[in-house]
């Protein structure tokens, strides 16, 4: 029984923030003095295969980033384990993706699969519908109070068929009091969630080009490097798209104290380079970018609200792809991981033009993987602004056409050959 209804309580309460109208991307340029040491960057390599990165990249504290063993997960940013850590959910324009409708079980990503796990979510977002085919609540939005009541989702899926209880779920353990117009509230601090899509779906049709989906995965369609100012898809839009849904001046007055009080760091994966297989370098850059000119606005000090990011060998969306923000040899030992020991068939979905051969993960091939890697890019620019690495991005890129010969970490490091006279 819920602990938190005797004597006439109220029960579990969840706080439901919906961000404002959306900045243009010339307010978060101009936002680019932040330093990129102000995200707060710590990386998790979760089960990915690859040597341990080397210094001058921070670490996910261990209680947030256990490895997994054969018989079930470790602790990632989907599993829960680091006080406070917002869970960041990939989701679609409406949380929990195609769940409601279309998938019957444990089918579909990420976002879907979290609906499961988080039911107290997923009955949200139904009731506070706002589209009459897609009852489910618009994003960007972060929900405060939820509980993960079910194990065994972690960033893999690999083991989420299972769908165990928790049988000692925190009802009034875990419970923080919070201000809400002037009022104190009492509020699960376990799970923050944070539910905001990337601006890229659709960007190429892969139900009439089959032979697209497979140069995406490996990184190598050139339109997933669009920079072009002013495409609706471009890395540009990325990069709002992360800083709006994180800023907390996106939010109400009313509910950031809330926010700020129970979220203490933003945990992610492949953002932007699951199931709309964007290009996975990009997305970590997007990620770092948009999180260091966002984190100055929940509060003062170096590194106010850090952004947790985790690397897979074999995530639930587009299983090896993540593998390419590795550098050379560690690249392939990542790739190698995913298909030694590849992702049942209940762990993951995917179209069937997406796969190698009918292989699930990106196989490991030597023109994948570059030169750089992304300890290699965290060392270089770490001390940069957000605006500095952001323009150096699109230069770069635009400087290199529709080639994708090379990486684009190793494009970005690339210094420009000059023509003398």
């Amino acid at each position: 029984a819920d602990a938190s209804l005797a004597d006439g309580g109220a029960g579990p309460l969840l706080i439901v923030a919906k961000a404002a109208r959306p900045p243009s991307v010339d307010e978060v340029r101009n936002a680019g003095a932040a330093p990129l040491a102000g995200a707060g960057l710590r990386v998790c390599q979760y089960d990915d295969g690859a040597p341990a990165l080397g210094d001058g990249v921070d670490l996910v504290p261990e209680a947030g980033c256990r490895q997994p063993t054969k018989e079930g997960p470790g602790v990632d940013f989907m599993t829960g384990g680091l006080s406070g850590q917002a869970t960041q959910d990939i989701s679609a324009a409406f949380l929990g993706g195609y769940v409601f409708g279309n998938a019957c079980g444990l089918g579909g990503g990420q976002d879907e699969r979290l609906m499961t796990y988080m039911p107290e979510v997923a009955a949200l977002t139904f009731f506070l519908s706002q589209h009459w085919q897609f009852p489910q609540l618009r994003q960007p939005a972060w929900i405060l109070g939820a509980r993960m009541l079910c194990k065994g989702l972690d960033g893999t899926a690999r083991f989420d068929f299972r769908l165990a209880n928790v049988t000692q779920a925190p009802i009034t353990s875990d419970l923080v009091e919070v201000k809400l117009k002037g009022a104190a509230y009492n509020v699960s601090g376990s799970r923050p969630f944070a539910a905001f899509m990337s601006e890229n779906q659709g960007f190429f049709n892969w139900r009439n080009r089959w032979d697209e989906a497979p140069l995406a995965r490996r990184n190598k369609l050139p339109s997933q490097r669009d920079v072009g100012r002013g495409s609706w898809h471009a890395f540009e839009q990325q990069v709002k798209a992360w800083y709006r849904s994180v800023a907390l001046t996106s939010y109400s007055e009313a509910v950031r104290p809330a926010m700020q009080e129970l979220v203490a760091s933003v945990g992610t994966g492949p953002w932007l380079a699951g199931l709309w297989w964007g290009d996975s370098q990009l997305g970590f850059l997007a990620v770092w970018l948009g999180h260091a000119i966002a984190a100055p606005t929940w509060g003062e000090g170096e590194a106010p609200l850090p952004v947790d990011y985790y690397l897979y060998s074999a995530f639930t969306e587009s299983p090896g792809n993540q593998c390419i923000v590795h550098a050379s040899d560690a690249c392939q030992a990542c790739m190698k991981r995913c298909n030694d020991d590849p992702l049942l068939d209940t762990a993951f979905w995917m179209p069937g033009e997406a796969f190698f051969d009918g292989h699930s993960c990106v196989p490991a091939q030597p023109d994948v993987c570059g030169e750089t890697g992304v300890g290699d890019i965290i060392s270089a620019y770490a001390g940069d602004s957000a605006g500095d690495l952001w323009a150096r991005v699109e230069d770069r890129l635009a400087a290199e056409g529709s080639s994708t010969e090379s990486t684009v970490f190793d494009v970005v490091v690339r210094t420009p050959s000059v023509l003398l006279p």
